[in-house]
C-alpha cells in the first residue's frame, strides 16, 4: 500500500502546534509539514510516497499520494496509485477520502463522522467503523497502539498487534537519527521507525515476492 503545499513561513508553523498541542497528532508532524519517501524494492527505486501535512482552521489535513512502478524492463508487473485526504480534528478522524488503482482493481473510499462513530463507503458499500479507527498511513504514532486499524486504500479492516523493540539509531539523508523501532505483525506486517518527536522516519517489510520493500526519507 501505503500527501496541499508546504507550511508558509514560521507563523504557519506556529499555528499549527498550537492547534495541536497536548495531542496524539502533534507529535507525528514533521517541521516543515512534508514527510516524502522513496519506495525501494531490494535497493532499486520503484516509487514514491509522500504525505503533506497543513493546518486549516481547526483542522489537521494531510494529504497523500503514494505510486508504484515496478517493470520488468518495459514490461510493466505491478502498478500502484494512491491518493487520500485524511482531515483531524480535536485529535480524530474526521474525514478520510481515498482513490485507489491497485494493479487493476479501483477502490473509492470514503469515511465521515456520524455521531460517535464513523460511515464508511467502499465503492458505494456503507458500514460502520469504530469512532478511534486510525487508517494505515502510517504517521500518526497511534497506529501503534491499535489492534485494529483502517486499510485506506481498500477499506479493508486489518487485525494487527505491536511489538515495541526499543531505541534504535538509522542512518536518515545521511545523519544519524535517534528513532523508537516498532513491529507491527498481523494483517498488516510493517516495521516502522519514529523519532523522539514521533515523526516517521522509516518503514520496512516483505512485499508478496519475498523482496525487501524500503520506505526511505528523501
Amino acid at each position: 500500500m501505503i500527501f496541499a503545499p508546504n507550511f508558509r513561513g514560521g507563523l504557519a508553523l506556529l499555528v499549527l502546534w498550537w492547534l495541536l498541542a497536548g495531542t496524539a497528532l502533534a507529535s507525528g508532524v514533521p517541521d516543515d509539514g512534508v514527510l516524502d519517501f522513496a519506495i525501494l524494492r531490494n535497493g532499486e527505486e520503484i516509487g514514491r510516497h509522500t504525505l503533506h501535512f497543513e493546518a486549516r482552521g481547526q483542522d489537521l489535513e494531510v494529504r497523500i499520494t503514494a505510486r508504484v512502478d515496478f517493470r520488468f524492463g518495459f514490461i510493466p508487473l505491478y502498478r500502484f496509485d494512491h491518493r487520500a485526504l485524511e482531515v483531524w480534528r480535536g485529535g480524530a478522524l474526521a474525514r478520510l477520502s481515498a482513490t485507489t488503482a491497485d494493479n487493476g482493481d479501483d477502490f473509492q473510499i470514503e469515511v465521515r463522522r456520524n455521531g460517535a462513530g464513523l460511515a464508511l463507503s467502499v465503492n458505494g458499500e456503507p458500514a460502520l467503523l469504530e469512532a478511534d479507527i486510525i487508517p494505515a498511513s502510517l504517521w500518526n504514532i497511534a497506529l501503534v497502539k491499535r489492534s485494529q486499524i483502517l486499510d485506506p486504500a481498500d477499506g479493508e479492516i486489518m487485525s494487527v498487534a505491536t511489538r515495541d523493540a526499543g531505541d534504535e539509531t538509522i542512518t536518515v539523508r545521511g545523519r544519524e537519527i535517534a528513532t523508537r523501532h516498532y513491529i507491527m505483525t498481523g494483517d498488516f506486517e510493517r516495521d516502522l521507525w519514529y523519532d523522539r518527536q514521533g515523526v516517521l522516519m522509516q518503514v520496512r517489510f516483505k512485499g508478496d515476492d519475498g523482496s525487501d520493500i524500503v520506505y526511505r526519507l528523501r
